[in-house]
């Protein structure tokens, strides 16, 4: 008995320390997904619970991040699929407040509103691979394991993603690159 509530004290706490320098990025992510703050929260902790009892099968701290973005995504479609809702669309306003890079992509001004818009038009899939890949910094790799989908797969959606969102850009008059 005391073997076993060391083991799950060294887990808790092995998990705790991966886990505290993803935090925001993990809440970023699942704003992303859930676009509602009830929704984010409700599921934080569902992914949470099942990251903790699970974390003896991580087998690399290194992909911790990935690893915890998979947990999260399964737990939002889950939730998903148990209360029948369908993902919305992006609101802009609520993008911003929780984007990593605040001062230099969701700067407060119409231009910067707008780019947030047409990124979240994009099908639900291509916004999610855009966001890992570009966003949060993860590799083709680390992205197909969070999304579930082959390498190929995922630079395919990376590339119709990029593809429409660029298309989506000029049709608004604006062209990466350009400054504000």
């Amino acid at each position: 008995m005391v073997l076993q509530q060391q083991l799950t004290d060294e887990r808790n706490a092995r998990f705790l320390k991966l886990f505290q320098p993803v935090k925001a990025d993990c809440e970023r992510w699942l704003m992303h997904l859930a676009q509602d703050a009830t929704v984010s929260e409700d599921v934080l902790q569902q992914a949470i619970l099942m990251g903790l009892q699970s974390i003896h099968q991580l087998k690399n701290d290194i992909v911790f991040k990935a690893w915890m973005f998979r947990i999260i995504r399964n737990a939002f479609l889950q939730s998903l699929r148990t209360g029948k809702r369908e993902p919305e669309s992006a609101d802009p306003e609520t993008m911003a407040m929780h984007s990593p890079r605040d001062d230099d992509w969701t700067g407060r001004d119409e231009r910067s509103k707008t780019v947030r818009q047409l990124l979240s038009k994009l099908p639900p899939e291509q916004r999610q691979a855009l966001w890992l890949f570009e966003v949060e910094g993860l590799s083709i790799r680390e992205t197909s394991a969070v999304m579930s989908k082959s390498e190929g797969a995922v630079r395919v959606i990376l590339h119709r993603a990029r593809q429409r969102f660029a298309e989506s850009l000029a049709e608004a008059g604006i062209f990466p690159g350009e400054g504000t």
